[in-house]
């Protein structure tokens, strides 16, 4: 209930649907006071912007979509320049481009706005087929689009803007909980573990930065609160699995956050050194966890039995996760501090065999390495915002992510069904001459392309319009005629654009607004409910235009695309777990490496968003646990999979692994993926899972064999590590595969193939 007090607790969703409404309000009365012709085309502005945009703005930002703004109106009238007088030559040439241009925009990762203004002006240059004036009504529209963008920015930038750095900070000491708990897992001792766990203090939920999800959350804290009386008696601790699934979630979350703001956020690049190596360091503490999670000991042993100071290195360790909160505060920078050596018991171990002497070495060049990253990771975190002084060490480079995604297939899809609806539409116009004229051309082949491949109903649409619809028609009729006022009007836009925003999200808020554009709001008004039916029927087919292309030429039913990201992303992974068991790669080799790897990366977000999306009533033998189960285990197996692609370039000049795996090929992992994406399940129920772990319990054993064999006082410390780490590695990628085998047994896929409209 207090969620809807005073006024609604300012959450981030009221933020950000103020600031759309003070926007567009903004971009209808100012021209309409200043006598310029076309409002709606800047208020159409800011509803594009906001319907498809990020919910941060910046300076930054709002420049580039002025220049795309620019950029779009030069490139459309050079091309009325050339082919005004031939209608089709125009046609063809407009339809080629905003080809180009709309893929563009679907493989950029970034703010898409600023390649989407750029094909909507190429769109609204021609004069709906007259020449005559087609340079002034294009100037027009390029004024009005770039006032609408300047709006928007400006209102973005001073109403309500977020707190970027205490947004990270909270994202950060997230991800440092979830490494600590990992760790204090991971290192205790087996006596204890087998202890009773003492009741926990309750923890404060975690904020989600979008704050959309408020209701939701508080309904499952009520289940939960209901559910821990008849749980208190005993707890039973998180798996291994479950904490590596956290953390996996928690860094994840950080460094897509750091990411979206990292290149437009002056808080951000005022100390950008420092972050960068924040956040490399808390993913190489992350990694560093990952390697030694596991859930047993190869040789039997623990850390406690053959490390002499194993107490005081957990508890240092345990301390030093526990000061990263506080080192957000000191903005004081500091040399990290100095630590002790790791102390061996060196008779324990020579009276041990190699396997055990072997693990003895890898743990404490583990315990060392994370360590050294904790006490530079809380020197880098104080000296952000610090006046004294930078770091006194090098810091670790932070890989940049792509900003171009080319070799998406949605995304050459959705290119060719712009072309085909452009086409198809502008036909239309020139055999009927629909209402809106050229105008249909335009909205159909603009909602196309934001539209393809969202996870939509096709029916939420005529909803969502004819809603707008039967709010803006009693406006018309007996609301509009009774405003004298500016001040009236600005409320009548600013309410109908609020509502919009907050109640909806996505693109599809897009249809809702459109109710208000059929109202034709203008300093002269003609009132003439025609007019008004003509601009509805306009929106009607458009909408119409959009179902189809829902269907054809491709398919965007969640079901279809289920099946085809499974498949693509299982494929992709087998071709990457052959590709990492190559000696040494090829140039050409190199590079389908990193195209499988960004495939597989896109398949698993497309499959994750699809399957929450998903209505499984039409299947009675499919649920959504069952898919949403099947999803998490695949996002688990990926997540183990690209540490171990993280880790291949230190393990790959590791000698000891070098001269181990050219005797002991692994074949069980790539034929176990690969029979999870082949679409007949067949492939997958003939693999029994008793047989595949005794397939890999043997190539362990061949394994040890050769380790024991080996003079390890020949090789460092580190290489020793590496080779467990490499082993440990490996059987998180099996046994993660093998989970997604049992999950994806459960799941009738059959079903999904069915054919239905």
């Amino acid at each position: 209930m207090r969620n809807w007090l005073v006024p609604f607790c300012l959450n981030d969703k009221f933020k950000f649907a103020f600031r759309v409404a003070v926007s567009l309000t903004l971009a209808y009365m100012i021209p309409m006071a200043l006598g310029w012709t076309q409002p709606s085309t800047a208020a159409t502005t800011v509803m594009l912007i906001a319907s498809t945009g990020s919910r941060r703005e910046s300076l930054a930002k709002g420049t580039l979509r002025v220049l795309g703004t620019i950029a779009g109106g030069i490139i459309g009238l050079i091309l009325v320049g050339f082919f005004a007088q031939d209608r089709l030559l125009y046609m063809l040439a407009v339809s080629l481009v905003i080809v180009v241009v709309f893929y563009i925009r679907s493989a950029y990762l970034n703010d898409p706005t600023l390649f989407m203004l750029t094909g909507v002006m190429i769109l609204m240059m021609y004069n709906g087929g007259d020449p005559e004036g087609a340079f002034l009504y294009g100037l027009d529209r390029t004024f009005m689009t770039v006032f609408g963008v300047v709006v928007y920015t400006l209102v973005g930038v001073f109403l309500f803007p977020p707190k970027v750095e205490q947004n990270l900070r909270q994202l950060g000491d997230n991800l440092a909980s979830a490494q600590k708990a990992l760790f204090e897992a991971m290192s205790l001792p087996l006596q204890q573990t087998q202890q009773p766990k003492e009741p926990q203090e309750p923890q404060e939920p975690q904020q989600e930065l979008d704050a959309d999800n408020l209701e939701e959350t508080a309904q499952i804290d009520d289940a939960s609160d209901q559910e821990r009386d008849s749980e208190v008696e005993e707890e039973v601790p998180p798996t291994l699995a479950e904490l590596s699934k956290a953390l996996f979630a928690a860094q994840q979350a950080f460094e897509t956050r750091y990411q979206t703001l990292n290149s437009e956020c002056s808080e951000i690049s005022a100390y950008k050194k420092e972050w960068d190596g924040t956040v490399a360091l808390f993913s190489q503490i992350t990694e560093i966890l990952l390697f030694a999670a596991k859930d047993h000991s190869r040789s039997g042993g623990h850390p406690v039995d053959y490390l002499r100071n194993f107490d005081e290195l957990r508890s240092e360790v345990i301390q030093l996760f526990d000061r990263l909160p506080d080192a957000w505060e000191k903005q004081d920078a500091h040399a990290p501090q100095p630590l002790g050596d790791v102390e061996y018991d060196g008779e324990k171990l020579k009276r041990e065999g190699h396997l055990y002497r072997g693990e003895a070495l890898s743990s404490g060049y583990l315990f060392n390495q994370l360590r050294e990253r904790l006490t530079k990771l809380e020197s880098c975190i104080s000296s952000i915002d610090s006046l004294t002084g930078n770091v006194g060490f090098d810091l670790p480079p932070l890989k940049g992510k792509p900003n171009f995604n080319w070799w998406d297939a949605e995304n050459a899809k959705s290119a060719v069904k712009v072309f085909i609806t452009y086409w198809v539409a502008g036909t239309f116009w020139i055999q009927f001459n629909p209402p809106g004229g050229y105008n249909f051309v335009i909205f159909s082949t603009l909602f196309v392309s934001i539209l393809s491949f969202l996870p939509f109903h096709p029916v939420m649409l005529f909803i969502l319009f004819t809603l707008g619809f039967v709010f803006s028609v009693p406006a018309y009729v007996f609301l509009l005629p009774q405003l004298t006022l500016g001040a009236e009007l600005a409320v009548f836009i600013f309410t109908y654009t609020f509502v919009g925003f907050y109640v909806l999200k996505g693109p599809v808020t897009i249809f809702f607004l459109l109710g208000m554009f059929t109202l034709g709001i203008d300093n002269n008004m003609v009132y003439h409910f025609g007019i008004t039916l003509t601009i509805v029927t306009l929106f009607y087919m458009t909408v119409l235009s959009v179902v189809i292309s829902y269907y054809l030429p491709f398919s965007s039913r969640p079901e279809h695309l289920l099946l085809v990201f499974r498949e693509r992303f299982f494929r992709h992974a087998t071709g990457v777990i052959r590709l990492l068991q190559a000696d040494k790669l090829s140039l050409w080799q190199k590079l389908q490496l990193v195209w499988r790897i960004t495939t597989m990366v896109v398949a698993l977000k497309k499959m994750q968003v699809w399957g929450s999306k998903f209505k499984t009533d039409p299947y009675p033998s499919v649920t959504g646990e069952q898919l949403g189960s099947y999803i998490e285990q695949c996002d688990l197996f990926h997540h183990h999979l690209m540490t171990f692609i993280k880790a291949r370039k230190k393990l790959d000049d590791n000698p000891l692994l070098v001269e181990a795996k050219q005797g002991n090929r692994d074949t069980v992992v790539p034929a176990l993926s690969q029979a999870l994406w082949q679409l007949d399940s067949s492939g997958v129920e003939a693999l029994n899972s008793e047989h595949l772990k005794q397939d890999y319990q043997a190539l362990e054993a061949k394994l040890d064999q050769y380790f024991s064999h080996l003079e390890l006082e020949k090789y460092s410390n580190s290489d020793i590590a590496g080779f467990y780490i490499f082993l440990n590695l490996k059987k998180n990628i099996f046994e993660s595969l093998l989970q997604c085998k049992q999950v994806s047994d459960e799941v009738a896929w059959g079903e999904l193939q069915m054919k239905r409209f």
